[in-house]
C-alpha cells in the first residue's frame, strides 16, 4: 500500500511541482502586485471636542463604526487610531438633538458608510441660581436652656450645574445638632441644597460650600407648645380655589417668660401671598415671634392645596 502511495506522488512528479510553483507565482502575483481592493471596518471613539462651552453633553453613544473600502496593503499598515470621528456642533441648540457624525480616513481608503451616522445629544446649560440659606436644628437643649438666638455667617448661597439639575433645587440648608448644649457655642456646618423631596440634589454644587452658625441659649425661661396657624392672603387666582392650606408641624415648642407665653395660644406665619399658585405645592415660611418669644426652627412647611374652578 505504501509503494502505490508512493508511485503515485512520483508519478510526474515534475509537473506537479511545476504546477505548485505555477499557483505560488500567480498568488502571490495576485496578492502583491494586483493588490486588489477589499473591505473592512473599525470600531473608533467618536470626538466632541467642538462641542459648545457652557453646556453638560450627554451622547447616546460613544463609539461609531466606520466601514471601508482599499487595497489589502494598506488594511496591513492602518489601524484603529487612523480613524477618526467627531461631532458636528454647528446648529447646535439647548436640549435634545440629532448631530451628525464626521469621520477622517487614511488616504488611500474609501468611505463606505459610518453607523450610526447620527448620535443623539443632550446639551444642558450650566447656569446658577441663588437661594436663602435656611438653618435648622435638631436635638433639645439641656435641661434649663432654651434657644435664644440663631443667626449665621452666610445668608445665601448659589447652585451650579446643568439646568435640569439646578431647577430641581429648592432650598439650601445648613445643619446644627443641639443636642445636650447648655451654653452658647458656634460651628462650622456645610451647606446642602435640596429638592422638593427634601433629598440633596445631584449634580450640583454649592458655593460657598460651608457657613459658621452661632448659637445663643439662654436660661431660666418657661416653655409651652402651641398652635400654628398659617396666615395667607385672598389672592388665589379665580380659576383656582383652595381646598386647604395647613402648616407642617401642626404645633411647635415655643421658650419665653413665664408671663409673656401665658397669654400666648397660637403662633402665625408671615402672611404668604397665593397670586402664583397654579398647583398643590410646598413652601418654608417664617414664623411670626412676639418679643420676647423664641423657637429651635422660625421655619416650617406650608402645604398648599388647591383645585380648578367649576
Amino acid at each position: 500500500m505504501m509503494t502505490d502511495l508512493r508511485n503515485m506522488l512520483q508519478h510526474n512528479l515534475p509537473m506537479k511541482i511545476l504546477a505548485l510553483v505555477i499557483a505560488i507565482v500567480l498568488w502571490l502575483y495576485v496578492m502583491n502586485d494586483q493588490n486588489p481592493a477589499i473591505e473592512g471596518s473599525y470600531s473608533v471613539p467618536v470626538s466632541m471636542a467642538d462641542a459648545p462651552e457652557g453646556y453638560q453633553i450627554h451622547a447616546g453613544t460613544d463609539t461609531v463604526t466606520i466601514r471601508v473600502r482599499g487595497p489589502r496593503s494598506l488594511f496591513v499598515a492602518a489601524d484603529r487610531g487612523d480613524f477618526h470621528a467627531k461631532l458636528n456642533f454647528t446648529d447646535y441648540a439647548e436640549g435634545e438633538k440629532l448631530y451628525a457624525v464626521e469621520t477622517t480616513v487614511p488616504n488611500g481608503f474609501e468611505l463606505i458608510g459610518t453607523s450610526p451616522d447620527k448620535i443623539s445629544v443632550t446639551l444642558d446649560r450650566i447656569v446658577q441660581k441663588t437661594f436663602k440659606v435656611e438653618v435648622l436644628s435638631s436635638g433639645t437643649p439641656a435641661s434649663g436652656a432654651a434657644v435664644d438666638q440663631i443667626t449665621q455667617s452666610t445668608d445665601a448661597a448659589t447652585v451650579e450645574g446643568p439646568r435640569a439639575a439646578v431647577d430641581h433645587v429648592t432650598r439650601i440648608v445648613a445643619h446644627v445638632n443641639l443636642g445636650g448644649q447648655g451654653q452658647d457655642f458656634s460651628v462650622i456646618a456645610p451647606l446642602f441644597a435640596l429638592n422638593g423631596d427634601g433629598r440633596e440634589a445631584s449634580d450640583v454644587t454649592v458655593a460657598p460650600d460651608q457657613t459658621e452658625i452661632a448659637v445663643k441659649l439662654a436660661k431660666g425661661l418657661s416653655r409651652k407648645i402651641v398652635e400654628i396657624k398659617v396666615k395667607s392672603r385672598s389672592d388665589l387666582p379665580p380659576t383656582m380655589k383652595l381646598e386647604s392650606i395647613s402648616a407642617d408641624p401642626t404645633r411647635i415648642e415655643i421658650a419665653g417668660a413665664e408671663d409673656v407665653l401665658k397669654s400666648i395660644a397660637s403662633i402665625e406665619t408671615e402672611e404668604l401671598s397665593l397670586a402664583d399658585v397654579k398647583e398643590n405645592e410646598t413652601r418654608r415660611v417664617k414664623l411670626r415671634l412676639p418679643a420676647g418669644v423664641t423657637v429651635t426652627d422660625p421655619n416650617v412647611t406650608v402645604e398648599i392645596k388647591v383645585g380648578a374652578m367649576k
